[in-house]
């Protein structure tokens, strides 16, 4: 489990460290220029300046064949069955991943989203499924430790949810809070009753304002949540502590998840102001083949593209406008299409493949955070920087220049299997792949049936691993099987995103945003 560097980079889940062509965008390319090098831009960035994709573009949900209906809902099951029996029996949340005991409470997120999908289709009945939501939320609430401010410490114990240090960190989490919220905003919307009841009492105690920085990092402007907090004194984890010094001031999807759900907050005195989440920077790049989009500089991992689209319903929200907010040097963005676009920089990359490494081709792509044979692994890609003429470094951009990290060729299943939603035919494709590929003994080899008590694709696999041979991820992480899950039925149903817009907090939300 690994996680934080530089303004925001994360990864939910791990220990911290230290963050087509678009109408009215003129980019002009280098020939042959490598990533984060910069290219011209011969006008200054306008705010009619728009990431938006042909009309005619399909949306989620998509139409499948049988055959791949009956792919998805093989692998979609298996998921689900992580999150039903990898669990503690005292309080029902799901383990961070297979070979620890310790819970994430973003995983827990991810778990209370997925007993909805459990329940239609046929898996657990309803009363089982709201049983578990009940005992998982109780247990959260009845600890009064594992919170600050209403939000939540990231690692917790799993026989009482008591705070847990794991290595360096105890840390009260906001991008993992938000996914928690999430998760019980989307089970609450489902099942009601006490479900909701308990779910909404925890939300409504969430002060996102407590995690607000006042002032920004040296050149850098205030005003945004902080990654997290700490306590002084692990023995008093609720007493006195501090604001982690690092800022969500990007626009991945956990910076834009985390102010959203900061935004929704019922209390008017807990929430962040709306125009936050249209000042979140917006580093524009472009890919041959690709066209213009929005990037995040201090991470080229494919998760940074779909986090928040597993509940926010993107695909149907637009193009946002934060010229009206007063943003300066803010492109506008459909978010659907600017992580479609993301997904295909990716499969550009895996198919360049200019390294030559083991396993990325056609159809296994997607660079993000996974185990790998060397330990955990946190690879990606980057589009050509296009200088945004009239933006004010820092304000509006960062000026760091970042360079591919194309890894070792450790492919992790869920980033295709989560891009669903934007591009199904080739994560179709891919998945069919990773269910099929066998070893020399003809054998299963990323695949691990759950009648033999396995939770299908595996977090990870590389076709050459250190001794040669192929190399295969022993644990299963539930911050990787969530978005696979979660992404696939909101391909196929949408039904994910219906539940979470269904909650009042998110009506209000995204009625404060004007995104309706």
């Amino acid at each position: 489990m690994k996680s934080f560097t530089r303004r925001g980079v994360r990864r939910s889940g791990r220990p911290w460290l230290t963050a087509g062509m678009a109408s009215g965008v003129s980019v002009i390319l280098s020939g042959g220029c490598s990533s984060a090098q910069t290219t011209g831009l011969p006008e200054s960035l306008r705010p009619e300046d728009v990431v938006i994709s042909d009309d005619a573009r399909p949306r989620p949900p998509f139409h499948f064949s049988d055959e791949d209906e009956a792919l998805l809902d093989e692998i979609e099951h298996a998921s689900f069955l992580f999150f039903w029996k990898a669990v503690s029996p005292e309080t029902g949340m799901v383990y961070d991943r297979t070979s620890s005991d310790v819970i994430s409470v973003g995983g827990v997120g991810f778990q209370l989203s997925a007993l909805p999908i459990g329940v239609e289709r046929g898996w657990i009945t309803r009363e089982e499924g709201r049983e578990r939501a009940v005992q998982i939320l109780s247990a959260l609430e009845r600890e009064p430790t594992n919170r600050k401010a209403g939000l939540f410490y990231h690692f917790l114990e799993p026989d009482d949810a008591r705070p847990r240090r794991v290595g360096a960190e105890l840390v009260v989490s906001t991008i993992d809070s938000a996914v928690l919220f999430a998760g019980m905003m989307t089970a609450g919307s489902y099942f009601g009753g006490d479900v909701q009841e308990i779910g909404d009492r925890l939300w409504r105690a969430a002060d996102w304002s407590f995690f607000l920085h006042e002032t920004g990092e040296a050149g850098l402007p205030g005003g945004y949540l902080s990654l997290g907090w700490r306590p002084t004194d692990d023995a008093d984890p609720t007493g006195d502590g501090a604001l982690i010094g690092y800022s969500w001031i990007d626009s991945g999807d956990e910076h834009r998840l985390v102010t959203f759900m900061g935004v929704s907050a019922p209390e008017e005195a807990h929430r962040v102001p709306p125009e936050r989440y249209f000042a979140l920077r917006r580093q524009l790049g472009t890919y041959e083949g690709v066209g213009p989009l929005v990037w995040f500089p201090y991470s080229g991992a494919l998760f940074t593209a779909f986090f928040a689209n597993c509940w926010i319903d993107y695909a149907h929200l637009g193009v946002d406008d934060p010229a009206s907010w007063g943003a300066p040097a803010r492109s506008r963005v459909d978010w659907w299409e600017n992580s479609r676009r993301t997904v295909n920089l990716h499969r550009a990359a895996a198919r360049e493949n200019a390294r030559g490494l083991p396993t990325l081709g056609e159809d296994a792509w997607g660079l993000s955070a996974c185990d790998a044979p060397d330990g955990y692994l946190v690879a990606g890609v980057f589009p050509h920087r296009v200088e945004m003429v009239g933006a004010k470094p820092e304000r509006d951009y960062a000026t760091y220049v970042p360079e591919d990290r194309m890894g070792d060729g450790t492919v992790p299943p869920y980033a295709a299997g989560a891009s669903i939603i934007f591009e199904p035919g080739a994560a179709v494709a891919a998945l069919r792949l990773y269910r099929t590929l066998c070893d020399e003994l003809g054998s299963p080899l990323v695949w691990r049936d759950p009648a033999d008590g396995g939770y299908g694709l595996r977090d990870a696999f590389n076709m050459r691993g250190p001794d040669g041979s192929p190399w295969v991820a022993a644990d299963d992480v539930a911050i990787d099987h969530g978005p696979m899950l979660l992404g696939i039925e909101n391909a196929r149903t949408g039904l994910i995103w219906r539940l979470f817009a269904s909650h009042p907090s998110i009506r209000d939300g995204l009625s404060r945003l004007r995104l309706e």
